[in-house]
């Protein structure tokens, strides 16, 4: 002991570090899609409104960065600019190159041994939590192995056998049809409780928990009053750190903030901002529980990055000049709009997505289907009137995005995936391995040696 405390002042005078001990435990948390433009506008936002739940209009996630280390990193797969979800899984956690729509195996389609799949080589509990379903890509490239993540139910069979201890989101209808109707009869015999809803969940113990509490993904955020039995991606967090932490030898637990890519795919602004207070709010329990713990590493990132969305200033017809002048809105050069502050209040009163409005619309009988109609769906959904300015017409749902895009001052780089770099953000002990450009097949060994494997 002796001289290991004399080699670590010796290396500390050396080399200005300090020997500290390794993590003991480790919280991953990804935002699906969730690239740097996507936070800067959630940050912004909060900075800019009178949000309740802000009072110092400062979000968890610009304190964390500020508190942490922060690194850049490619994710390019073996053979593509582009990745999506299921590679980029793979990729982070398996620290090898692999291909779009492989789970768990590299681009020679040879199993990998993912950071998961490690931890419990070490002796440490390990889970998944996620707010889409269990058998979705990025859950499933922390412990499953297959060509493609179309196999959910090959996928539900790995998860069960995979020695984990927790894993919770939706997709129940995986682990019950089909193939795997005895699927659940199989996991019981195996030490797993099954858990449906908040009540069941709050009242779960070890040693393996199997939370599946939608048929199919979870709810929206902005929705989740409408569903008052289903668990917050935050309450799912909790319990599973709770459980997980029962093991002396400590844990690493992967959380996916998984409707933030769906809001982005859909270049919905307001519903993209709830998923993010959604991220936001676990992130900060994640923090707390660092910072008390004093040997938890926090890392968030990105698997890859979506939509790309951003205000922009435009050039406004007379009739539109008129309008918001008449509102107060400040215009530059006589029609100039640099978009006011406003504008994210309003984004953040839009918690329903018109993905799921549109087609409501389209229900109705035919008579029924009038702009005017559409018009108000649209208000009601935003909370804040919107002018789309249909003029009679009833539009398609990709003409209605656009509009309501036009009006709110948005623009959006696409509606799929982008290559562009991401940003890694590290708290806790470790955390000064992941400064700098890196690439995302090598956030596994920073993590392992972070947690002295």
């Amino acid at each position: 002991m002796k001289r290991f405390v004399l080699l670590c002042l010796f290396l500390s005078v050396a080399a200005g570090a300090w020997c500290a001990a390794p993590a003991k435990n480790l919280i991953w948390v990804i935002g699906d899609g969730m690239g740097p433009g996507a936070m800067g506008m959630f940050m912004e936002g909060v900075r800019n409104t009178e949000l309740a739940r802000y009072p110092d209009k400062q979000s968890a996630l610009e304190k964390f960065i500020n508190a942490s280390v922060t690194g850049m990193y490619f994710n390019n797969t073996y053979d593509t600019v582009v990745t999506d979800s299921a590679c980029a899984a793979t990729q982070m956690a398996g620290g090898v190159l692999s291909r779009p729509d492989r789970i768990g195996l590299d681009f020679d389609a040879n199993p990998t041994r993912t950071l998961l799949e490690e931890a419990l080589k070490q002796g440490k509990s390990v889970g998944v939590v996620t707010d889409v379903y269990v058998a979705d890509a990025t859950p499933a490239g922390f412990l499953a192995h297959v060509m493609s993540r179309k196999q959910k139910y090959d996928i539900a069979r790995q998860l069960v056998d995979s020695g984990a201890q927790v894993v919770m989101g939706g997709g129940l209808k995986y682990f019950t049809q089909k193939e795997n109707k005895k699927l659940l009869k199989q996991a019981k015999k195996q030490g797993w409780r099954l858990v449906k809803n908040r009540k069941e969940l709050n009242a779960a113990s070890g040693p393996r928990v199997l939370g599946l509490f939608a048929e199919e993904a979870m709810p929206f955020y902005g929705d989740a009053s409408a569903y008052p039995q289903t668990p917050t991606l935050l309450e799912m967090t909790r319990k599973a750190v709770e459980l997980l932490s029962q093991n002396e030898k400590g844990f690493v637990l992967m959380v996916e903030a998984g409707k933030v890519d769906w809001a982005l795919h859909d270049n919905e602004a307001g519903p993209f901002l709830w998923e993010m207070l959604n991220l936001d709010e676990t992130l900060a329990y994640v923090w707390d529980f660092a910072q008390e713990s004093k040997d938890t590493l926090v890392y968030l990132n990105a698997d890859h990055e979506t939509g790309i969305p951003a205000f922009e200033y435009r050039h406004l017809d007379e009739e539109t000049v008129r309008h918001k002048s008449s509102q107060g809105e400040m215009l530059y050069d006589g029609d100039t709009d640099y978009v006011n502050y406003p504008y994210y209040r309003n984004l953040f009163l839009h918690k329903h997505l018109l993905y799921y409005v549109y087609p409501e619309f389209k229900k109705l009988p035919s008579e029924e289907q009038t702009a005017e109609r559409l018009q108000a769906m649209v208000n009601e959904a935003t909370a804040a009137p919107v002018d789309l300015k249909l003029n009679g017409k009833v539009p398609s749902y990709a003409e209605l995005i656009a509009k309501l895009n036009q009006a709110q001052g948005l623009v959006w780089a696409t509606g799929n995936h982008s290559s562009g770099m991401l940003l890694g953000v590290a708290y806790g002990p470790g955390a000064d391995g992941f400064g700098g450009v890196y690439h995302n097949t090598d956030i596994k060994a920073k993590m392992e040696r972070a947690l002295g494997f």
